[in-house]
């Protein structure tokens, strides 16, 4: 939200520290800047004119700046003696930091510039047509010497608040003025409309037919001359962000911003009856928008009609059928409140949102609406000599219940740690415009109704902290006696995060919604659970799987060049009922390189294995690698379950060549790990000295059928050895050659070690023999020699 100076002065005095008081008492300052740059800018009438001497399209002029005349070259065909002008005077710096000197031009003085509104900074699609290659000068006299912005509505600041979405009260200057009259204990000066109604009774019939609408009014005006706005009204709505457009529709986005109400303005030609109906849109009706875009509607949009035909979609936009054009000289003037809710889906559904939408999504003041219907009106007769019909045409539905809402006087201590008498909380409440009910123990407050956010004790109470100030709110640190600490799981989860940091991982995190066509692409953990009113339909249904969001990641890097990618993800995986943490991780590319000697290492499926063991090796953790259900989103040889005490707990796998080829990336290695067994499980950690004694290595390879597991040989090999087996790596996997079909050759290497005495060769090769026919025995092994 925008707010002008210019307009904030019709209400209240401006204090001068207004930026500090807005970020420390209201709401955060993006950012604050004049509304024009341009400095000692004068208002000058031009004295005399006269061709220069030596150049054919330029002219010499004296212009009284006030204080004295001074001699100005001007090149502008439209300059003549009489004018009041904007001058600059030597010293002036306009927009873009141009600065004014004294120059001599074909040999004549020239001592500042006569300026057009183009060097003031104005867009050519801006300026009037008569002022466009030319000077800009006054219709009327003006005082000379005076500063020109004022004049031309270019004065003061404009200052963008970051708003929240609680504070629909701020999205106008008149909800910011009342914040800061709070807060530097000042009244309002509202104004009084005094409309003169010269016209007929108004024709208007008005009726609500949905519970979409609470309130409607309308005004009918006739001899409405459609122009250009003047100039302060197109300079307050460009400093704003608003493109002027003509008079009418200026003027209702001019009060939108001076009171935050939507207004909207029919030609009153082009509606075919007296009755104006506000209905629900019937399911499938369609109109065509003032952007001139075909929208079909649904049951719960709101429509404005004539009785048969709709003629705006309720408070979100107009309809092409009854736009304001150049040939509009009659008026119905809309001021309305609407179904916040009803207008919200409407203007996400159909991807309309403007200023209007957006006031009427977070609640307008119900009882500005009819200040702002006047404002208007005041406005039209104004600038477009418009008359006006008698009387307002209205219907209300329901009116809005303002909250009563009821504190101990002990609160504001109990939670603040200040003590505050009962005259500061009651002058505080006052200042806000509170309605108050004095109690023996406690106070009642009914909050104003441009303040639709206050609904709780809390509420008040930050209201309270606000205004009096919460840097005067003493720190006092938390009296506990217990030390701080993490728990094992946060310590878990941070020492996984280190650890894949440390060997070159980049931890993300994606979003938790997919759409609903997706969300069991990797994973099914139960039923779907969407949300109820999604940004998107691609952002509708919680996941149950983090892969989405790693892969897009990769994606996302590969088709920008960088294609060696490692990232990882902790976090939550959802469906019904059913809320768990798990860690999941993508790898493609290279996994390490080295540039001088061009020799690298390429992720594969043993690669992230590897890792998944470094990961969980420090907390005491091993898994298992088992063939499981075949996932057809993944390689079909280079997949496994990960199991551990039994139970599955998640995933690894090299991503299918098909689905590499659908997201447009290399060859990709992923897992998925549940966590929640993991994190609370204290880890068996027991001390031994390092042995005394040498070890002895020992070569084993066996030749087993093809479907049998090294896992398994690997288990029962320990089984065997026992406490004298300290090491068992695989080293060679061969198939082919001397080997028969359907069967592999599986080399291992152990080492042993007797911690109590010096192993010999004898009780190495005796082991050696008892797995071998403990291999035998199971698996059919045959013992390579």
């Amino acid at each position: 939200m925008k707010i002008l100076e210019s307009m904030l002065r019709q209400w209240i005095a401006v204090p001068d520290d207004i930026v500090s008081l807005t970020n420390q008492k209201i709401i955060e300052v993006e950012a604050f800047e004049p509304v024009n740059p341009g400095t000692k800018l004068v208002i000058g009438h031009v004295l005399t004119c006269e061709p220069h001497p030596n150049a054919d399209k330029l002219f010499v002029t004296t212009v009284d700046m006030g204080d004295r005349v001074e001699q100005i070259v001007c090149g502008a065909a439209n300059v003549a003696a009489g004018q009041y002008v904007i001058a600059a005077q030597v010293g002036t710096v306009l927009p873009g930091d141009f600065e004014i000197k004294a120059v001599k031009i074909r040999g004549v003085e020239s001592r500042g510039m006569i300026c057009s509104l183009e060097e003031l900074g104005f867009d050519d699609e801006d300026i009037p047509a008569s002022y466009r290659g030319g000077i800009f000068y006054f219709d009327t006299p003006q005082t000379i010497g005076a500063p020109a912005l004022p004049a031309i509505g270019q004065q003061g600041f404009v200052m963008t608040l970051g708003l929240t979405p609680n504070r629909a009260d701020l999205l106008s200057v008149l909800g910011y003025a009342y914040d800061v009259a709070a807060m530097t204990n000042q009244s309002i000066r509202l104004p009084k409309f005094t409309i003169k109604e010269n016209g007929p009774d108004n024709p208007v019939k008005v009726e609500i037919k949905t519970k979409g609408c609470s309130h409607y009014y309308a005004r009918y005006f006739r001899d409405v001359k459609i122009a250009d706005s003047p100039l302060w009204l197109k300079s307050a709505l460009l400093a704003c962000g608003i493109q002027p457009i003509n008079n009418v529709v200026d003027i209702s986005n001019y009060v939108l911003l001076e009171y935050g109400t939507p207004l909207h303005m029919f030609d009153a030609k082009k509606v075919k009856t007296d009755t104006i109906v506000v209905r629900d849109a019937k399911a499938g009706e369609t109109v065509t928008s003032l952007d001139e875009e075909e929208r079909v509607l649904e049951k719960g949009d709101v429509v404005i009609t004539d009785g048969k035909t709709p003629i705006a979609i309720g408070g979100v936009m107009g309809l092409l059928n009854t736009i304001i054009d150049q040939q509009t000289d009659t008026v119905i003037l809309e001021a309305a409140c609407f179904n916040p809710k009803q207008i919200m889906k409407t203007s996400k559904r159909l991807d309309l949102r403007s200023e209007s939408s957006l006031r009427f999504e977070r609640g307008v003041d119900e009882e500005r609406v009819i200040m702002g219907l006047e404002r208007a009106t005041e406005l039209l007769v104004e600038l477009t000599g418009a008359t006006v019909y008698k009387g307002i045409a209205s219907a209300v539905r329901e009116a809005r219940k303002r909250p009563k809402i009821t504190f101990q006087k002990t609160y504001p201590y109990d939670a603040l740690g200040i003590h505050l008498t009962e005259d500061e909380v009651v002058s505080y409440l006052r200042r806000y415009n509170y309605d108050i009910t004095i109690k023996s123990d406690h106070y009642s407050v009914i909050p104003p109704s441009y303040r639709n956010d206050i609904t709780i004790d809390a509420d008040v109470l930050e209201e309270i902290a606000r205004i009096h100030g919460l840097n005067n709110i003493p720190t006092t640190p938390l009296q506990s006696i217990a030390s701080g600490r993490l728990t094992t799981r946060q310590q878990r989860l941070r020492g996984i995060r280190h650890d894949l940091a440390a060997i070159g991982l980049n931890e993300i995190i994606s979003y938790s919604l997919l759409a609903p066509s997706d969300v069991h692409r990797y994973r099914k953990l139960g039923e779907p659970v969407s949300v109820l009113a999604p940004l998107s339909e691609d952002k509708k249904t919680l996941r149950q799987s983090l892969l989405h969001g790693l892969l897009e990641a990769v994606r996302y890097n590969q088709a920008r060049q960088h294609d060696d990618v490692a990232v990882f993800e902790i976090g939550h995986l959802f469906a019904k009922d059913v809320e768990s943490t798990w860690i999941g991780a993508a790898i493609s590319g290279r996994w390490h390189h080295h540039p001088w000697n061009k020799d690298a290492i390429h992720v594969d499926f043993f690669l992230m294995k590897g890792l998944i063991d470094r990961l969980l090796d420090p907390l005491g953790i091993h898994v298992d690698y088992v063939k499981g259900v075949q996932h057809d989103r993944f390689h079909p040889h280079k997949q496994a379950d990960i199991r551990y005490e039994g139970h599955t707990i998640g995933r690894i796998a090299e991503l299918h060549p098909l689905e590499a080829n659908r997201l447009d990336i290399k060859n990709t290695v992923v897992f998925e790990l549940h966590l929640e067994p993991l994190l609370d499980r204290q880890a068996d950690l027991t001390y031994q000295p390092v042995s005394r004694y040498p070890h002895i290595e020992r070569d084993l390879a066996v030749v087993v059928d093809d479907d049998v597991a090294a896992g398994d040989l690997m288990t029962l090999i320990r089984q065997t050895a026992k406490k004298r087996l300290v090491s068992l790596t695989v080293f060679d996997v061969y198939k082919g050659g001397t080997i028969e079909s359907g069967r592999k050759s599986i080399a291992f290497r152990l080492v042993f070690n007797d911690a109590s005495k010096t192993m010999d060769a004898a009780e190495a090769d005796k082991l050696i023999a008892q797995i071998s026919t403990r291999l035998t025995t199971a698996h059919h092994a045959t013992i390579r020699r």
